[in-house]
């Protein structure tokens, strides 16, 4: 608000007359307001960072990856800051699940995904509440215990190739479809094709089970084979009626 002084005004007699100041309005513009500084939410795991590690290290960064894989739920072996073949393995798997090309080293990509990790779609979503899922194509186990999945893991499947071991030809084949786990060995068990461990059968001779070589191919002749310490943790999750899917 301005306020104008009044003016001096002659009136008729000749006398001066000052006539009441006038307040005239004017728009004065107001401080622009401060701006507010804009941070986009981020989820607490993003600040989880760490060093680039690789198969053979040791040390607080090797367990913090292995800590990690533990929680979203693989099986690094145990946490104790050294990478063994273990670590590599659920290091494997969690890469493919996030679309990293499997290696035997955690780098930028690996812990950026492990701040933010992708959390596979079911193959099977409408399936039984306690299943287990093989994907052929990604070469990855998913484990569900009442509708929630607990475990994924790195596998080695059949080959599709031809055969001929001890005596024996076929062709290299894992079988598709939906079983059911209807038998188990407790240890190791001796097949005409080779030895299985803690073997968890679904079709015939074909079983998931802990086998010492797991390559990052597929390797088999049909069987799902597994980390030998993974078959300890799937023994106990898949007992007989299990449903298991396979696909891919």
């Amino acid at each position: 608000m301005r306020v104008s002084l009044g003016k001096v005004v002659l009136t008729g007699t000749g006398s001066a007359v000052l006539m009441a100041p006038v307040f005239t309005a004017q728009a004065v513009a107001a401080p622009a307001p401060a701006q507010a500084a804009v941070r986009s939410a981020q989820n607490p795991r993003a600040e989880l960072v760490g060093p680039t590690v690789h198969f053979g290290d040791h040390g607080a960064g090797v367990e913090k990856l292995q800590q990690r894989l533990k929680d979203l739920g693989y099986d690094p072996g145990t946490v104790d800051g050294k990478w063994g073949q273990a670590t590599s393995f659920a290091v494997w798997a969690f890469q493919k699940v996030n679309h990293i090309k499997p290696s035997s080293n955690a780098g930028t990509k690996t812990w950026a995904a492990l701040a933010l990790p992708h959390l596979p779609e079911p193959l099977v979503p409408k399936g039984a509440k306690n299943r287990a899922e093989v994907d052929v194509k990604h070469q990855l186990l998913y484990v569900y215990k009442s509708g929630r999945l607990v475990l994924t893991s790195h596998i080695s499947s059949g080959t599709e190739t031809s055969y001929s071991t001890n005596g024996h030809t076929g062709f290299a084949h894992t079988p598709r479809g939906k079983f059911r786990v209807y038998r188990k060995a407790s240890g190791w068990e001796t097949s005409p094709l080779g030895t299985l461990y803690k073997a968890n059968y679904f079709d015939g001779g074909y079983a998931i089970h802990g086998e010492p070589a797991v390559p990052l191919h597929p390797a088999s002749h049909g069987c799902v084979r597994i980390p030998m310490g993974t078959s300890n943790i799937v023994a106990k999750l898949l007992p007989i009626g299990t449903r298991v899917y396979v696909r891919g």
